[in-house]
C-alpha cells in the first residue's frame, strides 16, 4: 500500500505538462520543470542509503511522505517557475527516499528463490497508478479542474506519511532497523562487482526509454490524441505480467532477459512516434507494458542477486541514483529538440538511440555472462 501511493502522487503529475503548456511555459522550462523531478530523487538515493542504515525504514518513510506533502503544496504557485523548479525538487526527493526505503526492505527480506515473484507483487503498486490515477488527471487538466488537481498530490503525500509509520519489520530483522549493530558494506565493495556495474548502465539506458512516458502528453496533445490509452494499455497488460506471470519470474533466467524487456519498450514508443494514432498509443502501451511489468522487478531482484546483504542497501540506492538519470535526462532531451525536429523525430531518436545500445549490451555482456556461468554451475 505505501508502494502504491508514493507511485499515485508520482503518477498524478505524468500528464503535468499539458498544465505547464496551459500556463504559457516553453517546451525548454517544460523540460526542466518536468525533469528536476527525477534529478532530486537521483541525488536522493545515496542520502536514501544513509538514512535507511542509521535510522531505519519507518522513520524514513514518515519524514518523507512529509517532504512531499510539502513539495507537492508548492505546486499551486502555478505562475512561478521557481516555486515550481522547488516544489517538484523537493517532491522528487521525498519520492526516491521513500522508494528507496520500500525497495531495500525487500531486498533485505525475501529469499534468493522468492525474490523475482515478490518484487513483481511490490511494483504492481508503482504500475496501477498509471491505469487509474494518471487518467484521472488527465480528465481533470481537460475538463479543467485544476485545482483540484493540484490538490491530489497533497491528499495522497499524507496517505504516504501515515501508511509508511505502519510497514511490518519483524524480529530479527535488524538489517532493515536503524542502529543495527552489523557493518555495513563499503562503496569500494559495491563498485568492485563488474555484474553490478553493468546492470546500473542497462537500468540507466532503459530509464531514457521509460522516462520518455512524462513527456508523452507533448506528442498526444500535437496530434490530437489522447495519452489515457497508452497509460491504461500499459498498466493492464503490466498488471498480467506481475500478477498470473509473477511465479515465471522466479523459474525464468533473470540475467538474459533484461535487456530485451527494455528492448520491447523502445519499440513501443517507436510505434507510437511514427505511426500516431490512438490504436497506436493502445497498441505500444500494451508492448510497452510487457516490457516493464517484466523489466522491472527483474531489475531489482538481480540488484539483490549480484550483491550481498550488507551492499544491497547501497547497490539499491546506487541503481536508482542511476536509473534516475534516464528521468532527468530524457525532458530536457525532449524539451530542447521538440521545438526544433518536431515529436515524432525526437521520440523516434531517443527510442532508436536506446534500443540500439541495448541490443549491444545484451550481445556483448549479457548473454555471455549468462552462458560462463550457467557452464560454471
Amino acid at each position: 500500500m505505501p508502494f502504491f501511493f508514493i507511485h499515485c502522487v508520482q503518477q498524478i503529475y505524468l500528464t503535468y505538462a499539458i498544465l505547464l503548456q496551459h500556463h504559457g511555459f516553453s517546451y525548454e522550462a517544460t523540460g526542466w520543470i518536468i525533469g528536476i523531478y527525477s534529478l532530486a530523487a537521483m541525488v536522493s538515493r545515496p542520502l536514501a542509503g544513509w538514512l535507511l542504515e542509521n535510522f531505519g525504514i519507518r522513520k524514513m518513510l514518515v519524514w518523507s511522505g512529509m517532504l512531499s506533502f510539502a513539495g507537492c503544496a508548492l505546486f499551486f504557485f502555478r505562475e512561478s517557475a521557481a516555486m515550481l523548479l522547488i516544489g517538484r525538487a523537493v517532491s522528487g526527493g521525498a519520492f526516491g527516499i521513500y522508494s528507496m526505503g520500500l525497495f531495500s526492505h525487500q531486498a533485505l527480506c525475501v529469499s534468493e528463490k522468492r525474490r523475482g515473484a515478490m518484487f513483481s507483487l511490490l511494483v504492481v503498486g508503482s504500475i496501477l497508478p498509471m491505469g487509474a490515477v494518471a487518467p484521472f488527471g488527465e480528465y481533470l487538466l481537460l475538463s479543467s479542474r485544476h485545482m483540484l488537481y493540484l490538490a491530489v498530490g497533497p491528499a495522497l503525500s499524507l496517505l504516504c506519511c501515515l501508511l509508511g509509520g505502519r510497514v511490518h519489520v519483524a524480529a530479527g530483522q535488524g538489517e532493515v532497523r536503524g542502529g543495527s549493530k552489523k557493518p555495513w558494506g563499503t562503496y569500494g565493495g559495491l563498485f568492485s562487482s563488474r555484474p553490478f556495474l553493468f546492470l546500473a548502465l542497462t537500468g540507466t539506458v532503459i530509464a531514457l526509454v521509460d522516462a520518455l512516458i512524462i513527456t508523452l502528453s507533448l506528442l498526444a496533445a500535437e496530434q490530437g490524441l489522447v495519452t489515457s490509452y497508452f497509460f491504461v494499455g500499459a498498466a493492464v497488460t503490466a498488471i498480467v505480467v506481475r500478477l498470473p506471470g509473477a511465479p515465471l519470474l522466479n523459474i525464468l533466467p533473470r540475467v538474459p532477459l533484461l535487456a530485451p524487456c527494455g528492448i520491447l519498450m523502445a519499440c513501443s514508443m517507436l510505434l507510437v512516434s511514427l505511426f500516431p494514432s490512438n490504436n497506436a498509443l493502445l497498441a505500444g502501451g500494451i508492448i510497452f507494458g510487457v516490457g516493464l511489468g517484466a523489466g522491472w522487478p527483474m531489475y531489482h531482484a538481480l540488484i539483490s542477486d549480484f550483491l550481498a546483504p550488507v551492499l544491497r542497501p547501497k547497490g539499491t540506492a546506487t541503481a536508482l541514483f542511476l536509473y534516475d538519470i534516464g528521468f532527468f535526462v530524457t525532458p530536457l532531451v525532449v524539451g530542447y529538440f521538440l521545438p526544433r525536429f518536431g515529436t515524432t523525430w525526437t521520440f523516434a531518436a531517443i527510442a532508436l538511440a536506446a534500443g540500439g545500445s541495448l541490443v549491444l549490451l545484451e550481445a556483448l555482456y549479457w548473454l555471455p555472462f549468462y552462458w560462463k556461468k550457467r557452464a560454471g554451475n
